[in-house]
Order: structure tokens, then sequence, then C-alpha cells
């Protein structure tokens, strides 16, 4: 019984002055509550149309259309893109919002023609494409930030979920069934790290959400939520993790021997999944490391952004904006071919 309902059944003749204050106060509250919850869905329905607003000016979402099945009975292998730190909206005198898209773009031309190379030999029906987070640059990592970005956190909503959604959609036309396995990065962290914000609330992962919602009437493609901050990528008998990169060492950190040292004990166990490889991003460089058992690797991908002033003088580190794309056998569970796609 809820307290209101203890009050409307009072006998009146023990209903005090006390008692008619405290039904009038609660009746207050009540009200205020209500005008309040009223306020805040008016808000989120308006954010949402906002947000839907500004993709229809960039044009309709239609359904893909499907490409020629191959009809080949010899074993296929499936390819993966590793798509990670778009950085979206980060400004350098090399690189901006428009630098990035046609970037993202040029990878997925490329990684296709590779594919194209590979199915002269056997079957590529299928591609698993891993966002790996820091696809957006956010407004909360540096006190100057809002100096370096060209467009705002809403913008950016925007403009990087309907790039995903390209992304998508490029790869529907070209492989017979798209899966997507989606993690976020410390960029898009809502307020600062003292903050009372559930990691999981974070830009990227709304961009994915908005993307995935977009896309739904897409019956060949597979998409599911991050709640997480490791994501675990099933590829047949292939399995392994796909991380951002700052859950390892203090500050968002590592060298790599200490990345590779987590992975290990990961592997060994404190991980409660067996898995064989692992992807991650952050670094914006392209490397890669073998695990302890010599059969598993570590596979850090480079970033689309160029000209990194704070990694040049805070890392010592620059590098050549690049993506990775890997294809994979799913029956021996086990990476076959790396490509490092350049970008520059």
């Amino acid at each position: 019984m809820s307290l209101k309902e203890q009050f409307d059944n009072l006998p009146e003749d023990i209903e005090s002055n006390d008692v008619k204050e405290l039904r009038q106060a609660l009746m207050r509250l009540q009200k205020q509550l209500r005008q309040s919850k009223e306020r805040t869905q008016d808000l989120v329905e308006a954010s949402h149309q906002a947000a839907y607003d500004a993709m229809l000016t960039m044009g309709k979402i239609e359904l893909v259309a499907a490409p020629t099945i191959d009809k080949r009975k010899t074993k296929g292998e499936v390819a993966l893109w590793h798509m990670t730190d778009w950085q979206g909206a980060k400004r350098t005198t090399s690189y901006n919002s428009e630098i990035m898209r046609k970037r993202v773009l040029e990878f997925c031309e490329k990684a296709v023609r590779i594919t194209e190379i590979q199915r002269a030999d056997h079957p590529v029906k299928e591609v698993t494409i891993c966002f790996g987070g820091d696809m957006v640059e956010g407004l909360f990592n540096f006190p100057t930030q809002a100096f370096e970005v060209d467009a705002t956190l809403f913008e950016q909503y925007v403009n990087v979920s309907r790039l995903c959604v390209d992304v998508v959609r490029y790869a529907l036309t070209n492989y017979e069934k798209v899966t997507v396995i989606a993690e976020w990065g410390n960029h898009g962290r809502i307020g600062s790290k003292r903050d009372n914000v559930p990691r999981s609330d974070n830009f990227d992962r709304m961009c994915y959400e908005l993307a995935r919602q977009l896309l739904q009437g897409e019956k060949r493609l597979t998409w599911q939520d991050c709640p997480e901050d490791i994501q675990r990528v099933e590829i047949g008998n292939y399995r392994a993790l796909l991380i951002h990169g700052d859950e390892v060492g203090r500050n968002g950190f590592a060298s790599p021997g200490a990345i590779v040292q987590h992975a290990n004990k990961w592997r060994s166990g404190s991980y409660p999944w067996e898995f064989r490889d692992v992807y991650i991003g952050h670094y914006h460089t392209h490397s890669e490391w073998a695990m302890a058992n010599g059969q598993g690797s570590v596979y850090q991908t480079g970033s689309t952004e160029s000209d990194n002033r704070y990694a040049g003088v805070m890392l010592a580190a620059s590098a050549t904006p690049s993506q990775r794309l890997h294809f994979i056998d799913p029956i021996k569970g086990r990476v076959t071919a790396v490509y490092k796609v350049w970008l520059d």
C-alpha cells in the first residue's frame, strides 16, 4: 500500500492538522515528480527526434541489395575488419571530420578489393566488423579539447553514427552476412573520471546503438549491444577478445610488454572464456606480439587520425593512418592472412 493510500485510509477523527499538512505536502511532491518526469521525457524525445531529423538530412537509408551468392562448395574463410580510433571531430593540421570519413570509406573499398583477391581461391561470404572504440573524439578528455574539434558532441554523435551505418551498408553490399561487434573507448566518456557516471554510458556506445537501430531491418546483419568493456569475437571455432586498450595500465597507458602480460593472464584463465587472439586499438599504432602459448597474438591496430600533437609530445610516438584486415579460418580457428591497410 502506498503512503498516499495509507493517508486516505486514516479515520477522520484522528486526522489532525499535522496529517492534513503531510497530505498536502505529499500531493505537492507527487505533482512536482510528475512534472519532472514529463520534462525529462520531453528532453529525451526531443534528443531522439533531433538525431533522427539530422540523420534524414544526410539522406534516406534504404535496405541494401544482397550480393550475388557464392555457390562454391569449397572451404571458405571469413573477413575481419578491425576499425578503431576514428576520433570523429578531432581537428589537427592534417585531420578533421571530412578526412575521417574519406579514410574510413577508403578502407572499406580496399578491404573489399583484397577480399576479391582472396575469393579467386576460395569463398569469403561473411565479414565480422570489429568497431574498437574512440570512434568519437568527445569533449571530456583534455582541458583544451573544445578547441581541438570541429564538431559539437551532438554533431559527433550524428556524424559517427551515420558513418557506422555507411560502413555496415557497404559491407552488406559485398558480403552475404555481416556481424558487428562493437567496443567503446575512453574518448566516449561522459564527464570527468571523477563524475559518478557508469562507464558503459559512453558516446561510442550511443553511436553504435543509433546505427544498430537504423539498420534493424537488415536481415543479413547481426549486431548485439555492448554493455561490458571487453567484447568476445567468435567466428566458427575462432575465438578472440576485442578491447579498446585503456583497460590496461595506469591512466590508460601501458607498454607493449604490459599489454601482452595482461593478455597472457587472461588467456591462462583469469578471464572466464577461452580465446586465441586479442584485438586492441587506443595507441594509434600497428603492431603484433606473440602470446606465451606460441599460438595466439595480440593485434594492435592504428587510427585513421594523423598529426597527433599530444601523442608526439607526451608519448614520443606518431603513426601513419591505417586500419586492419584479417581473414579467418572458421574451422581451424585461426588467422590465415593479415593486412595493414594504409590510409595516408
